[in-house]
C-alpha cells in the first residue's frame, strides 16, 4: 500500500469511513437478524420470508424517486444523523413489542422503516467520496469503503446468527440500535465541503431531478451497462440468499449460528478483494476488474446447488461459495461505483446516485419474493439451481457488451492500466470513447 493511499483514512473521509463501519455493521446484521427471527422465532412460512426480506429493499424505488434529486441541494450531514437515529429508533420495536400477538405485523412495520432509511442514507453516501478525496484517489477510497460494505454483507450474517443464538432476539435488536445510534452520533461531527449549485430559479423540483438523473443514466454507453447488470444480479441474487437460508436450516438442518458462519467466511475474500481494487486500484485493469469480478461473484453461487454430504461438507461448500462470492464483487464494486462517480458531473451525482439505487437495489425486492415463492411452489433445491444457472446467463451477456465497449470503459478512469492505443474499436462506443472531465 502506498503513502498516498494509506492518507486516504484522514480527516474528515476517516470520520465518514467510522460512520459507515458502525451505520453499515448495524444495517447488515439486522438485514439477516429479522429473517432468521422470522424463522426460527415466529415459524414464517417461505412466502412470509420473502416479503419481509422485500421491505428491506422495495423502499428504495419511493425513497429514490421522491428524494434522490434533494442529496445535490439538502444539508448531508443532516441526512446521516436523521437517518441512522431514526433506525435505532426503529429497532427498539422488537424488544418493547415484539413478543405480542401482532409481533409479525411489528417485523412488517421494522422493515419497512428500516429499508426507506436504510436506502436514504446510503443514496447519499454515495455522493460523499469525490467531495472529501481528490479523482486520483477515488478508486483507493472507495475501495476502502467498499471493504467496509463488502465485509458487512458478507460478515455481518455471522454476527447475526451469533447474536441470535447467545442473546435472543431483544437484547440483539439493542444492541443493533446502538450501533445505529453511534452512526448517528458521529454524522453530527462530519465535515462536507458545499457542492456547487445552480441559481434557484434554474433548479429543478426534486422529483424533476431524480427523473433527470434517471435519464443520464440510462442514455450513458457505460453507465447504462453497469446498471443494468447490477439490478438483475442483485434480483438474482436475493432469490438465491432467500432460497439458501431457508435450505440451509430446514434441509441440511444447520444452526442460524452455522447458516451465519458459512457467510462470514466470504469476509476473507472482501479483504483480499478489496486489497486488490483498492490498494492497487491505480494499477489494475478497469475492464478486467469488471469481467473478473462479476463472474467470480455470479458463478461461484453453483456450488451450493452440488452441496451434498454432511454437514462438515454443506458448511464447507459453502463457505467457499461465499468466499469467492465475496472477492468477485468488493473488485467490482470498487471499480463499478468510481466510474459512476467519474462520469457524473458532480452537481447532479445525488441524482444519478438515486437513480442508480432505484434501477439496481428496487429488483432486489422483487428477487426475495420470487426466491420465497419459487422455494416454496418448486421446492428449494430445484429453485436454487434455476435461479443459479440465470446468473451464469446474466454475467456471459454482461461480459460480452462490457469488452465491446473496453475503449470508453479503459478511458474513463485516470491511470487505467488497460493501453488506450490499443486494438482498434469494434463498436460505436468503442470508437467515441468517455472523457471523464467530459461525460456524454
Amino acid at each position: 500500500m502506498s503513502g498516498a493511499e494509506r492518507r486516504v483514512l484522514t480527516g474528515p473521509f476517516l470520520r465518514f469511513w467510522l460512520i459507515q463501519i458502525c451505520a453499515q455493521v448495524g444495517a447488515k446484521v439486522a438485514l439477516l437478524f429479522l429473517p432468521m427471527l422470522a424463522i426460527s422465532g415466529y415459524g414464517v412460512s417461505p412466502v412470509v420470508l420473502g416479503f419481509l426480506n422485500a421491505l428491506q429493499y422495495f423502499p428504495v424505488l419511493a425513497v429514490a424517486l421522491l428524494f434522490g434529486g434533494a442529496f445535490d441541494r439538502w444539508d448531508r450531514r443532516t441526512c446521516f444523523t436523521v437517518a441512522y437515529v431514526g433506525n435505532s429508533a426503529a429497532l427498539l420495536l422488537v424488544p418493547l413489542y415484539g413478543d405480542g400477538t401482532h409481533r409479525v405485523l411489528i417485523l412488517v412495520l421494522v422493515c419497512t422503516v428500516m429499508g426507506c432509511l436504510v436506502a436514504f442514507a446510503d443514496m447519499c453516501a454515495q455522493t460523499v467520496p469525490p467531495d472529501l478525496v481528490p479523482p486520483e484517489r477515488l478508486v483507493a477510497a472507495n475501495g476502502r469503503l467498499e471493504f467496509v460494505y463488502s465485509m458487512c454483507l458478507v460478515g455481518a450474517p455471522g454476527a447475526a446468527g451469533l447474536l441470535y443464538d447467545r442473546t435472543g432476539s431483544g437484547t440483539g435488536m439493542v444492541v443493533i440500535s446502538v450501533l445505529c445510534l453511534a452512526a448517528g452520533a458521529l454524522s453530527l461531527g462530519l465535515r462536507i465541503p458545499h457542492r456547487p449549485q445552480t441559481r434557484t430559479a434554474d433548479k429543478p423540483r426534486v422529483w424533476a431531478a431524480t427523473v433527470s438523473g434517471m435519464g443520464f443514466l440510462l442514455r450513458h454507453p457505460i453507465l447504462r451497462v453497469t446498471t443494468v447488470q447490477a439490478g438483475l444480479f442483485n434480483f438474482l441474487e436475493q432469490a438465491v440468499l432467500t432460497i439458501y437460508l431457508l435450505l440451509a436450516v430446514r434441509t441440511w438442518g444447520l444452526s442460524p449460528g452455522e447458516v451465519g458462519l458459512t457467510i462470514t467466511v466470504g469476509g476473507f475474500g472482501t479483504i483480499a478483494g478489496a486489497v486488490v481494487a483498492g490498494g492497487r486500484g491505480g494499477r489494475m485493469s478497469t475492464v478486467w476488474a469488471l469481467v473478473v469480478g462479476m463472474g467470480l461473484a455470479s458463478l461461484t453461487p453453483m456450488l451450493l446447488v452440488f452441496a451434498d454430504g454432511p454437514r462438515l461438507v454443506l458448511m464447507t461448500m459453502a463457505s467457499a461459495a461465499f468466499l469467492i462470492y465475496g472477492f468477485g464483487m468488493t473488485v467490482y464494486n470498487v471499480h463499478a461505483v468510481s466510474l459512476r462517480q467519474v462520469l457524473t458531473p458532480p452537481e447532479r451525482l445525488g441524482s444519478v446516485s438515486a437513480a442508480y439505487r432505484f434501477f439496481a437495489f428496487g429488483p432486489i425486492g422483487l428477487g426475495a419474493l420470487l426466491g420465497g415463492w419459487a422455494g416454496g411452489f418448486l421446492g428449494l433445491r430445484a429453485s436454487l439451481a434455476v435461479f443459479v444457472v440465470l446468473l451464469a446467463v446474466g454475467f456471459a451477456v454482461f461480459a460480452v457488451v462490457v469488452l465491446r465497449i473496453r475503449a470508453a470503459v479503459a478511458a474513463a478512469l485516470p491511470n487505467d492500466t488497460v493501453d488506450k492505443q490499443g486494438d482498434a474499436p469494434d463498436s460505436p462506443v468503442d470508437a467515441t470513447p468517455v472523457s471523464p472531465a467530459n461525460p456524454s
